[in-house]
């Protein structure tokens, strides 16, 4: 019964012509709207990475393209961890992928020619426990697990890298390049290269280099680092520089002028903003010795840090060595000191 207002006692009370039962809540998007969800995020035109993931039955595949599972006829030569690279040609009437390359070495496993068009049946994620779903892409899934483990200090912003960086720490132009190399294949600028890869610009050799391309991928790891370096404008690297050989390094893009302290002093312009290299080694004749190197406007300013007064005196007495060869190749060295690192 319904209670009213009224002034008349007698029609205070009122009875209910019909009672309707309680419905169960619809589920939040059940499995048919998940699954169209999950394919209209995909790009007709658009390349992206499949991953074999587990044999369903002869000839017939579990293949995960970004973060969507589909159910693909590869043939029986197909391998589980097996990568390539495919094109989304449409949804209408299933979606349809054009394979155009596989990892190198598979290609032959799968017996597949590159232009094979693969049609896809999706498949629905596992059911929650509690009968509710909600509608969220795959990226919004990894993105919100990032962003509350990074809450909670679960992740960590550093790089840190198993392998060693050169093998050639005599040679400093080999150096400099293992380094480079290091850096642009560490997983941070995947997008802007499979960008350079859809144009042309960069060989897929070098893409399958990236972890987001590698067995056991730490690829959903890898956002919250570049979600770090994006909104802090520095890249921090941990780990051996040259066999036995330790560095703790931080690049950092700063928004002004830096003092000797790494103190941004005022704005400047977004086109010649200075750049800070901080390098942290423990060397077995130096004992612990660091360097800071600040790059802004084609000006180089670099302190190096050491705490044993022998290693300051003899870094000391190479400054003019160091000097020469800086300037002999074009640089304009603005300053360069060696102090006592309290």
């Amino acid at each position: 019964m319904i209670i009213k207002q009224s002034p008349d006692p007698a029609d205070a009370v009122a009875p209910l012509t019909r009672v309707a039962p309680v419905q169960a809540v619809e589920e939040i998007a059940n499995t048919v709207q998940d699954l169209n969800f999950r394919i209209a995020q995909l790009v007709k035109g658009q390349n992206y990475f499949g991953q074999v993931m587990s044999r369903l039955q002869p000839g017939v595949f579990q293949v995960n393209v970004q973060g969507n599972t589909f159910k693909m006829e590869l043939g029986q030569q197909a391998t589980i961890g097996q990568q390539m690279l495919l094109r989304f040609v449409g949804d209408s009437p299933v979606p349809t992928f054009r394979l155009l390359s596989q990892q190198a070495g598979q290609l032959e496993l799968s017996r597949l020619p590159a232009n094979t068009l693969l049609q896809a049946q999706p498949l629905p994620l596992p059911a929650a426990d509690n009968g509710v779903s909600a509608a969220l892409s795959s990226g919004a899934r990894i993105l919100s697990q990032q962003l509350a483990q990074a809450a909670n200090g679960e992740t960590s912003k550093t790089l840190t890298s198993q392998q060693v960086m050169t093998h050639a720490p005599q040679n400093p132009r080999i150096v400099a390049q293992d380094i480079q190399r290091a850096f642009t294949s560490s997983g941070l600028f995947y997008e802007s290269h499979l960008e350079k890869f859809t144009a042309g610009k960069l060989s897929l050799a070098s893409l399958l280099q990236e972890p987001q391309n590698q067995p056991n991928s730490v690829a959903e790891s890898m956002i919250n680092k570049q979600i770090a370096v994006l909104e802090n404008q520095r890249v921090h690297w941990q780990g051996e520089v040259w066999p036995g050989q330790k560095m703790d390094w931080q690049v950092k893009l700063h928004e002004g002028e830096v003092d000797p302290d790494e103190h941004n002093t005022h704005a400047d312009a977004a086109d010649d903003r200075p750049i800070s290299s901080n390098v942290k080694l423990e060397l077995p004749s130096l004992g612990s010795v660091s360097a800071n190197i600040v790059l802004h406007a084609g000006h180089l300013r670099v302190r190096i840090a050491a705490a044993d007064q022998v290693a300051i005196k003899r870094l000391q007495s190479e400054l003019p060595a160091l000097a020469t060869a800086l300037t002999s190749h074009g640089q304009v060295l603005d300053a360069l000191a060696v102090v006592h690192d309290e």
